[in-house]
């Protein structure tokens, strides 16, 4: 069973309060003491992030790891001369935020790219927000050029078409993905808001989980000349 959560915003990167998103993802995993590995490889391994992660999903019962690449390793790490055989021994893989395509880099120089889609064809549980929801498509939506605007990236494309996240937060990033798209620069794309998810089953979306108001994702697309976005149902978790 291939899955995928791509978060478009929230989560423990980005709420100080427990989030139905994190708990959902323990729930997804079937397990009563899921093992979940972080990869913050976007954000350059800051030692913040990977407290955060462990803080949280060690307060749900979780046997928690990571694996980084900028930072010594310590008793939580997984270590980089034996993360093919670690990563496929967990039941789920989060990765964070940050800047995607500097992550993307540092994971094709190490060949991790093809041991995350071993773990993904092999039943493993992949999650990630922001970058860490985009590196997954063939194609993201992204500022990790650090220039003005938001740029397609060529990404891992385990998962069809492109992503854009955090979406209604920033009006610029719909005029840009709708602009890419008439420019067709990017494939047709799903756009995800802040406290909203798009579970993957295999390679098509199985559902979409809102845990705020007015939140969910778009599929985006062109048609003849037009740019069409329609917002997919949502299901509601948490309170």
């Amino acid at each position: 069973m291939r899955r995928i959560l791509a978060i478009g915003g929230g989560g423990f990167m980005m709420e100080d309060a427990p989030s139905p998103i994190d708990q959902h993802i323990v729930s997804l995993t079937a397990k009563a003491r899921p093992r979940i590995c972080y990869l913050a490889t976007p954000s350059g391994d800051l030692p913040e992030h990977l407290g955060k992660f462990h803080a949280a999903y060690g307060d749900m019962d979780c046997e928690t790891s990571h694996l980084a690449f900028f930072r010594q390793p310590d008793s939580k790490s997984i270590l980089t001369t034996d993360f093919r055989t670690r990563l496929l021994e967990q039941d789920a893989i989060y990765v964070g935020g940050g800047n995607t395509k500097s992550a993307l880099a540092v994971w094709r120089e190490w060949g991790l790219d093809s041991v995350l889609r071993e773990a993904w064809e092999s039943g493993v549980l992949l999650a990630g927000m922001s970058a860490g929801a985009m590196c997954w498509y063939e194609a993201g939506l992204t500022d990790s050029f650090w220039g003005a605007a938001y740029r397609p990236l060529d990404c891992l494309g385990l998962l069809p078409g492109g992503c854009a996240v955090h979406y209604s937060s920033d009006p610029q990033r719909r005029e840009t993905l709708h602009a890419a798209q008439q420019a067709a620069t990017i494939p047709p794309s799903i756009a995800i808001d802040d406290f909203a998810a798009a579970l993957y089953m295999s390679t098509s979306v199985d559902s979409v989980f809102s845990w705020r108001e007015g939140s969910t994702a778009y599929q985006v697309y062109r048609e003849h000349e037009t740019v069409i976005e329609t917002a997919l149902p949502v299901k509601r978790i948490g309170r």
